[in-house]
């Protein structure tokens, strides 16, 4: 289109769908979804290359360590189209696969007398030990988005030494293991740090936003992110994106977590099922089959775990009541997958990882 000529919406009603299907079915709303999110006219490509930079073999642009976000630099003012640059987090992924294919001595001996159950709570009370209580804890204002994947990174290593002391992963091939890592370790990291942060911080982690984001620090009202880094949009536009599927992060799994006050156990039961829920309906076949025989497993040890150490008989409501919470947390980071799909359509980040899906959302 020449840049005079005005677009016109085909559907007729200036609402049509931007998504990964339709998103070049409507000019008039993909520009506007653009202007939306902050992106400015005059910057809009109408003869962009036909494969969208972000295809391209990561070998085309610059590739820099993960942790050295300072290198970046763009001569160009545009956003859409501009060269990208890739975030080598190749050995970070190295580091992962050790633990995950068991080359490292992660597998602790006492486990072998647990069961599922014991095992999910054992792994999980061993990095939570590592907590540091409030009063020890760095309050932050503002995190750079270069200290931010520096926490991820250590959790994803927590997440994966949870993963391998547990029997049935292992009898994964090492192709599935971290396929099942990749689709479950950041949703695991969210809920996991949401419950740490009710169980520390009780109603002030409702009514302050108080928040645990790792083990050394927190977070409340008024904090951000500073993305400037990594995008080219104003930091607001970025949380913007963002604001939603947080507030329902507080409202729909913090505020049931205060009223349910889950034990160890009940929590190491919820990312158990979690985890082999998610991981199962997105490799299917064998994992399906142990995921599901892992979850009456969970179902019985809870079971024993009510009666003996509770002397609760009667406890159907309260499970229906916990797995709710397991499908908010599930239900909320299916959203921030889809907001950050758009994101990648409209190219809202300058720089990409060399393994992109490792940080869906």
């Amino acid at each position: 289109m020449e840049r005079y000529k005005k677009y016109k919406c085909r559907g007729g009603e200036d609402k049509c769908a931007v998504s990964s299907v339709d998103r070049y079915q409507c000019r008039l709303c993909r520009y506007n979804k653009c202007v939306e999110l902050g992106m400015t006219p005059e910057n809009v490509q109408y003869n962009r290359d036909a494969i969208p930079t972000s295809r391209k073999r990561k070998d085309e642009g610059p590739i820099i360590p993960a942790n050295d976000l300072k290198a970046l630099s763009y001569p160009e003012t545009s956003l859409l189209g501009k060269p990208r640059t890739i975030m080598d987090i190749s050995a970070l992924s190295a580091k992962i696969r050790e633990i995950l294919n068991e080359r490292t001595s992660s597998v602790d001996a006492v486990t072998r007398k647990m069961n599922t159950l014991e095992i999910a709570d054992y792994a999980l009370k061993k990095w939570r030990n590592q907590q540091r209580s409030e009063e020890k804890m760095e309050v932050l204002d503002k995190l750079p988005v270069r200290q931010m994947f520096a926490i991820f990174e250590k959790q994803m290593i927590v997440v994966a030494e949870w993963l391998i002391q547990h029997p049935d992963f292992r009898l994964l091939d090492e192709q599935e293991r971290y396929i099942f890592f990749k689709s479950i370790w950041n949703m695991w990291r969210r809920f996991e740090r949401f419950e740490m942060s009710v169980k520390m911080f009780g109603q002030r982690a409702v009514e302050q936003r108080k928040f645990a984001i790792s083990n050394e620090q927190l977070i409340t009202v008024g904090f951000h992110i500073d993305f400037s880094e990594i995008t080219d949009i104003p930091n607001d536009s970025v949380h913007e994106m963002f604001r939603i599927s947080m507030m329902k992060l507080f409202d729909q799994v913090a505020k049931p977590l205060l009223d349910l006050r889950p034990s160890s156990i009940e929590m190491a039961y919820m990312l158990t099922q979690m985890s082999w829920q998610v991981a199962g309906k997105a490799l299917q076949g064998k994992v399906m089959e142990i995921g599901e025989r892992v979850c009456d497993e969970l179902a019985n040890n809870l079971h024993a775990y009510y009666l003996r150490e509770e002397m609760r008989s009667n406890y159907a409501g309260r499970l229906v009541r916990l797995m709710s919470v397991v499908n908010a947390v599930k239900k909320i980071h299916m959203e921030r997958r889809k907001t950050m799909e758009l994101a990648r359509i409209f190219e809202i980040f300058k720089v990409e990882f060399s393994e992109p899906d490792i940080f869906d959302c």
